[in-house]
């Protein structure tokens, strides 16, 4: 096995090398993304481990040495891959002065995975990204994909045409930034942290200019009643932000656009929606969860929600790593929070 840093090569390539990974490609391990998280207070690293491609987040942790996070990866398929990379991995990571390495592999979360990852030495530790999902396979024929849908998300989807509310992909302007914006924040109204409008302003046009992201808007005449932000590689989408009104009595414009996007993604050739985020499978029925309405939604479209490992941390220096878990991670994620009033990851 090898372990080195990608040549500029590959760096200007960087999305076709991630989407010939084993996990064909995440958007979390694109090139726009370590671009974005650069000017969020992260080193991006582009290196190649047994012919593996993965983005690597840096943070300087003064004392403890250097942290390093792969968000959504490394791309692998199975605990096997991740055992023949850990090694190759510690090693470039101690060339580095890196004391701990923080994984988020798409593994699902089965009683075997998760005990076999313990057997790697792995550490559990607090989830980055979303680690519970719905993913709706769009291979099928349209037909075929609608019928898999609830009875109430196919009535809501012809109660949202018989009201003439149209759907249209639009520029990710300024503008439409700052409108997609203000709804979100209505939209989650308090139930998770929602970062500086610059942040989302620069993720979404990002992805935009690479042409890896889209909005796709939901209208009745020229009022906007629903809107997505959906990310794209290779054979694979992501609905990543979404936003909607709550003062109009139009039923189904929520349900209508995710119709018209899978139309669209389809058109495109791609073959896996995931619609991103959801409570837990063994809490997406418990009204109390705050995520609880969110979840119905996307169940309506695939009742199955998949359940990712989340995040485990390789100690690099178990003395520093000791630390951090104890105390410097807690510390680090208040002070960081104080001074940028943001999310440290």
């Amino acid at each position: 096995m090898t372990a080195r840093f990608a040549t500029q090569l590959e760096v200007d390539q960087w999305d076709n090398h991630i989407i010939a990974n084993p996990d064909s490609g995440n958007i979390f391990q694109t090139k726009e993304f370590g671009s974005i998280k650069s000017t969020n207070n992260w080193n991006a690293i582009y290196a190649v481990i047994d012919e593996i491609y993965i983005l690597i987040l840096e943070r300087k942790i003064p004392i403890l040495g250097n942290f390093w996070y792969t968000p959504k990866g490394p791309g692998i398929t199975s605990v096997e891959n991740l055992k023949k990379l850990i090694p190759e991995f510690r090693d470039f990571a101690r060339q580095n002065n890196v004391f701990a390495i923080k994984f988020e592999p798409e593994l699902l979360e089965t009683p075997i995975i998760v005990k076999d990852l313990k057997k790697l030495k792995l550490k559990k530790s607090k989830n980055a990204q979303a680690a519970n999902t719905v993913i709706v396979d769009i291979s099928k024929s349209i037909e075929e994909i609608t019928a898999s849908f609830s009875s109430k998300v196919r009535g809501n989807i012809r109660a949202a045409q018989k009201a003439n509310v149209t759907t249209e992909i639009v520029p990710i302007s300024d503008k439409n930034c700052s409108f997609f914006y203000e709804m979100m924040k209505q939209t989650i109204n308090g139930r998770s942290h929602v970062r500086k409008p610059e942040y989302y302003y620069n993720y979404w046009q990002t992805h935009y200019r690479a042409g890896t992201g889209l909005f796709m808007f939901a209208k009745i005449g020229n009022e906007v009643l629903s809107m997505d932000f959906i990310t794209v590689i290779g054979s694979k989408a992501a609905r990543k932000d979404a936003a909607s009104t709550r003062d109009h009595s139009v039923r189904g414009a929520s349900s209508l656009l995710e119709m018209a996007a899978i139309e669209y993604l389809k058109s495109i050739n791609i073959k896996e929606y995931d619609l991103y985020g959801a409570p837990p499978s063994s809490q997406i029925k418990n009204p109390k969860h705050p995520f609880y309405g969110f979840g119905t939604f996307k169940v309506g479209f695939n009742p199955q929600v998949t359940d990712y490992v989340g995040c485990y941390d390789l100690a690099v220096k178990p003395t520093a790593y000791k630390f951090w878990q104890k105390y410097g991670e807690r510390i680090t994620r208040r002070i960081y929070y104080i001074l940028h009033h943001d999310l440290y990851y």
